[in-house]
């Protein structure tokens, strides 16, 4: 399948998704605006938070701000297009990929798209308007360029996380759980670590390449740093291709005949 065709597939699902959004305004607008008032619970804890401390290793109320627009940008994108990230590890223990399977379409992708997530929306919303506010005008594409990183290390983690489903029994709950607990980290400068608890937030569970080195490249660029947050998006993103295709191999068909409308 050619990158040509992919993005093709992504936006045929995102005009499917777009008009479902459109159909159901109420609640697109009620989980939209829940999750914006969710993200400002976060800022005003913070906002707290930074009232007592000046900085913390560094990091100003400015910084967590910035923080917040990376991580949420990356996290609503995920949702808009991936929608069905939560729902890989059930559909591979209960037999449901059978559907993808028999379609010339790349299986992951296709199974990854089922829906959008109107929390998505208001997550980029939230990233969009705090963006505005505090990064320069001279800053923002490199801000749209990590967004894009933190959506395809996200998206990728959660496949990887999904995928063990493949290898071991009933553990959609736990890739539940390192989901979010990778997302906690998201909000938290990656100063307030060391040693190995910093090794693991840039390699196992990678919430530093999510948001924090983002941040710091914002806003004191280093060209080694940023070929190494391509680099590592570039890796994430085909481990998860293989582990998924891996446990591909490994797959029992639920043998049942699923229909689409």
């Amino acid at each position: 399948m050619s990158l040509k065709s992919e993005l093709a597939l992504v936006l045929s699902y995102l005009k499917i998704n777009l008009k479902t959004i459109l159909e159901y305004r109420a609640n697109f607008l009620i989980q939209s605006f829940s999750m914006i008032l969710n993200n400002c619970v976060w800022i005003i804890f913070w906002w707290i938070f930074m009232t007592k401390f000046e900085s913390i290793n560094g990091w100003a109320m400015l910084e967590i701000l910035q923080l917040f627009a990376i991580s949420t940008g990356g996290w609503g994108l995920v949702g808009i297009l991936f929608g069905n990230k939560n729902e890989i590890a059930r559909m591979i223990s209960e037999g449901k990929l059978d559907f993808h399977l028999s379609l010339p379409k790349d299986i992951l992708l296709h199974a990854l798209q089922g829906k959008s997530s109107f929390f998505g929306v208001g997550d980029l919303i939230f990233s969009i308007i705090v963006a505005l506010l505090v990064f320069p005008v001279t800053s923002l594409p490199l801000y749209l360029y990590f967004i894009f990183t933190a959506t395809i290390i996200l998206i990728s983690f959660c496949v990887i996380v999904h995928s063990m489903s493949f290898f071991i029994e009933n553990s959609s709950e736990s890739s539940h759980k390192m989901v979010h607990g990778l997302l906690g980290f998201t909000m938290y400068p990656l100063s307030i670590f060391s040693g190995k608890a910093k090794i693991i937030l840039l390699t196992l569970l990678p919430a530093g390449f999510i948001s924090s080195v983002p941040v710091t490249l914002l806003n004191n660029f280093d060209l080694n740093w940023f070929l190494l947050l391509t680099g590592f998006t570039i890796l994430i993103a085909l481990i998860a291709k293989g582990i998924f295709s891996l446990g591909l191999k490994r797959y029992e068909s639920g043998n049942m005949m699923n229909a689409r409308i």
